[in-house]
């Protein structure tokens, strides 16, 4: 009994914390629109002649005349990309395919977001305090699962000295980040991409499951050094699954990561969601909710768990109407502040 006890009281300690775009966006992490706006001027300086190819798909996606600029800060995301995803279809089907990760746009999209986003993502003494508070409150148990591609957490790990894993060891804080990350890339690198400087690429091991092909991640990429200035290092081909209907293809490389985390809430207690607005579009991250978060109370004996939703968006309460007649929720309907850090620790050490 009392080995039982020591048991659920250190469960009770270990949280699963699940973030979205919002998380960061206080950090000035850039969102959707302004992130693309910004990734594509980068794209049309560094990679003209591809980048006139997506601008000039975009044109006719949007049914933008030839003389008009396209306004990447208005322009639906989620449209282009599953415009791109079209003319991947097309060129599969003629047997031109550029790579099995996908289009040279698409790769070339991804590497230009993934750029922009080492470059605006706060590092070091820079990194906000709220962000400093947060990892310094995170311990070995907890699990992290993120639907941002940005390094905010990395680098903010790294700044405390405190470990992270995205393999599920022990004694580190796990690190899910199911849409993918800036440093991650699916497949070996080609020996004709493989870069003067050794990024130190580790293995995560997929292909020791049911896998065919290896996801690598390097902690040297979460480094602006590693992205040369006005020119591609071909070695960085970030994995990012990018929105619009491609998802449903591009999430099956990192299908672990959607499997392995449906049974950390076994091992963890409350649940803190934030900035994840859970738009009913978000069809993957929706699926996944219905199929784990209403059944919460099943997963262990223990009791009072509790479900934190922590989102500013008026429409919250709606979006996850599914999960708040179905367990203990509080809703705070605010942005993510340090009143937050407070309750976590709290309720930590309460337990």
């Amino acid at each position: 009994m009392e080995i039982d006890n020591l048991f659920d009281k250190e469960v009770r300690r270990c949280r699963t914390f699940i973030l979205g775009a919002g998380f960061s966006a206080g950090a000035g992490v850039p969102l959707t629109a302004e992130l693309l706006s910004k990734a594509m001027a980068k794209f049309e300086i560094e990679c003209n002649g591809i980048f006139q190819r997506v601008n000039n798909y975009a044109r006719e996606c949007f049914q933008i005349k030839d003389d008009d600029v396209v306004d990447y800060s208005i322009v639906g995301f989620s449209e282009l990309c599953t415009f791109l995803e079209y003319i991947e279809l097309k060129e599969y089907g003629g047997g031109e395919r550029w790579s099995e990760n996908g289009s040279k746009e698409k790769i070339n999209l991804r590497y230009f977001l993934a750029k922009t986003l080492i470059e605006l993502t706060p590092e070091k003494e820079d990194i906000p305090k709220i962000y400093i508070d947060f990892v310094n409150e995170l311990h070995e148990r907890d699990i992290i699962l993120s639907f941002n591609w940005d390094p905010l957490l990395e680098r903010a790990l790294e700044f405390v000295n405190k470990e992270y894993s995205y393999t599920f060891e022990d004694k580190k804080i796990k690190l899910c980040k199911l849409h993918g990350s800036v440093n991650w890339r699916l497949g070996d690198v080609p020996d004709y991409a493989k870069s003067a400087t050794d990024l130190g690429w580790q293995s995560m091991e997929y292909t020791k499951g049911m896998m065919d092909v290896e996801m690598y991640y390097s902690s040297n990429v979460l480094s602006k050094l590693a992205w040369p200035f006005h020119r591609r290092n071909s070695e960085i081909a970030p994995f990012l699954v990018l929105p619009g209907y491609g998802k449903a293809f591009d999430v099956r490389a990192n299908a672990v990561m959607w499997y392995k985390p449906e049974f950390a809430f076994s091992f963890t207690h409350d649940v803190y969601i934030i900035g994840l607005s859970l738009a009913p579009d978000d069809f993957f991250i929706r699926s996944y909710f219905l199929s784990t978060l209403p059944y919460l109370s099943n997963s262990n004996k223990l009791k009072d768990r509790t479900i934190h939703i922590i989102n500013p968006d008026k429409n919250v309460s709606e979006n996850y109407s599914f999960l708040t007649q179905t367990q203990k929720c509080v809703v705070h309907c605010e942005y993510f502040n340090s009143k937050h850090i407070d309750t976590m620790r709290e309720n930590r050490e309460r337990a």
